[in-house]
């Protein structure tokens, strides 16, 4: 749940102990709950409410910063999309479910096509500003319960659970075509074009979360030396 949610949540259900406390003071000093009721309406109804306003505005406020804090922990500043600790944790949990419930597992595992000539040619600024467009492009495309991460400089990972081998090809040819594609414009007036290399590999039986990124990894050197801008898996 949101963790801002969660927190205004908290608050309005810890704002009516204002006015249920002081209840319960009056009903041990012999007023009669009913009664007491009757007659402070506006007394306990300003308990209630004011209390509330003030619990929620609070737990709104940490709920804000915790989410920002989960931010900064499992994101990548530059793209916003997942980083490299979150996504290790998530693989190794993936691939333990997949072995647990029988369930395919795949995983993508690509990087941008000679992207130290963008830097060199443009300046870093330019880079980013890639790395930047390419996570949106690619966001675009991936499932809701697919984790997408930046694992290095310019290297990304899709973890894909609940898919075979033969539709996280054409998840990642949809990557390679849809970032062939995209013109990055720069300073207005100069437009950068980049290609991606992928490897993609299905989880096999008995098969460890670190095996079945080195297996991506060997097919994402395989594109590279075949020519890039490809696939292979």
């Amino acid at each position: 749940m949101n963790k801002i949610y969660l927190r205004a949540l908290q608050g309005t259900v810890l704002s009516t102990g204002a006015p249920l406390g002081w209840l319960i003071i009056n009903y041990c000093n012999g007023s009669g709950i009913y009664q007491e009721l009757q007659q402070n309406p506006m007394l306990y109804s300003y308990m209630l409410f004011g209390t509330m306003a003030v619990f929620i505005g609070f737990g709104i406020h940490v709920g804000r910063y915790e989410q920002l804090i989960t931010s900064l922990a499992f994101k990548d500043a530059l793209t916003r999309i997942y980083n490299l600790r979150y996504f290790r944790e998530r693989l190794k949990d993936e691939v333990a479910n997949s072995h647990r419930y029988h369930h395919p597992l795949s995983l993508i595992y690509f990087d941008l096509d000679f992207f130290k000539k963008i830097n060199d040619q443009y300046g870093h600024p330019a880079g980013d500003k890639v790395l930047r467009s390419i996570a949106n492009t690619i966001k675009k495309t991936t499932r809701i319960n697919d984790v997408f991460a930046r694992v290095g400089g310019e290297e990304f990972a899709v973890l894909l659970p609940r898919c075979d081998l033969a539709n996280a090809r054409l998840n990642a040819e949809r990557i390679r075509s849809s970032v062939e594609k995209l013109n990055v414009t720069y300073n207005r007036s100069q437009t950068i074009n980049i290609t991606v290399s992928a490897g993609v590999v299905c989880l096999t039986e008995n098969e460890t979360a670190k095996a079945l990124y080195g297996r991506a990894d060997k097919n994402l050197y395989s594109s590279k030396q075949a020519g890039r801008n490809q696939v292979t898996g």
